[in-house]
């Protein structure tokens, strides 16, 4: 089969390719010029099939690039949005090849630049941002790679600026139970033990005994009128476990319940 005209489609980088006068296909003009294609060129089943190949790689590639125009992206970001846009799987590795040639997509390129962007906009320690990164599909040796640019010292600093905020969610709270609930807060933002060890040492936590005695008033007292049904001894108990559990000492549990029999 013989070409015998190329016509330029009106959707720019696009051409209508016609064997023996009859249209067949189309191909973008990446291929077109990467095949040499001309008008009486000869072409066989198997060259066409080529041809066909070549063109889907292109379209994906094509996707991929408009996906990359926005921010980096990771190599399981762009099989997973191909995928979603009906590129056949087998079709993805070539187009994660030539992105690669390209310079476009490099995983630990992306870790570096994810970690930097991480430690200026949030407030979450290596442990998150190692899992998110696990989760974008980037390979541990990739993440260790890229873990020099996470400074441990500036999330720190962070980290001792944030205890004066979480101090206030957890005011209501007894002093061992709201240091606890901070360690927590800062072990679930991915903190490290080493650095949440150093914050707590850098902060000077107060444990105000007036206002502690404050809170576990105010605690009693509701617990009291909760469990006001029960018989006096089970009241009792029920409030002091309550109590307990909330962070309060024993003895000063004990002390204070005293004023309710």
């Amino acid at each position: 089969m013989k070409i015998t005209k190329i016509q330029l489609q009106k959707r720019k980088g696009r051409f209508n390719i016609y064997l023996n006068d009859q249209y067949s296909f189309s191909i973008s003009e990446d291929v077109l010029i990467n095949y040499h294609l001309f008008k009486g060129q000869e072409l066989n089943n198997e060259q066409i099939e080529k041809l066909s190949n070549a063109d889907e790689i292109a379209k994906a590639h094509s996707k991929a690039l408009n996906y990359l125009s926005s921010q980096l992206r990771t190599e399981k970001e762009i099989t997973d949005y191909l995928k979603k846009h009906s590129i056949a799987s087998e079709k993805i590795p070539n187009v994660l090849e030539k992105l690669r040639y390209e310079k476009l997509v490099d995983d630990k390129k992306y870790a570096e630049s994810y970690i930097r962007t991480m430690l200026k906009t949030s407030d979450k320690g290596f442990k998150v941002i190692r899992n998110n990164l696990r989760a974008k599909g980037v390979t541990e040796k990739d993440i260790e790679d890229a873990a020099h640019e996470y400074d441990s010292s500036y999330m720190i600093t962070k980290g001792i600026a944030l205890t004066e905020k979480y101090e206030k969610q957890y005011s209501r709270y007894p002093f061992k139970k709201r240091i606890q609930k901070i360690k927590q807060r800062f072990l679930s933002k991915g903190f490290s033990a080493d650095e949440i060890q150093t914050i707590m040492q850098e902060v000077d936590f107060v444990n105000n005994e007036q206002i502690e005695r404050q809170i576990l008033q105010k605690e009693a007292t509701k617990l009291w009128q909760k469990y006001h049904v029960l018989d006096t001894k089970k009241h009792y108990f029920k409030v002091k476990q309550a109590l307990y559990r909330k962070g309060f000492s024993l003895s000063e549990i004990e002390t204070v319940l005293e004023s309710f029999l």
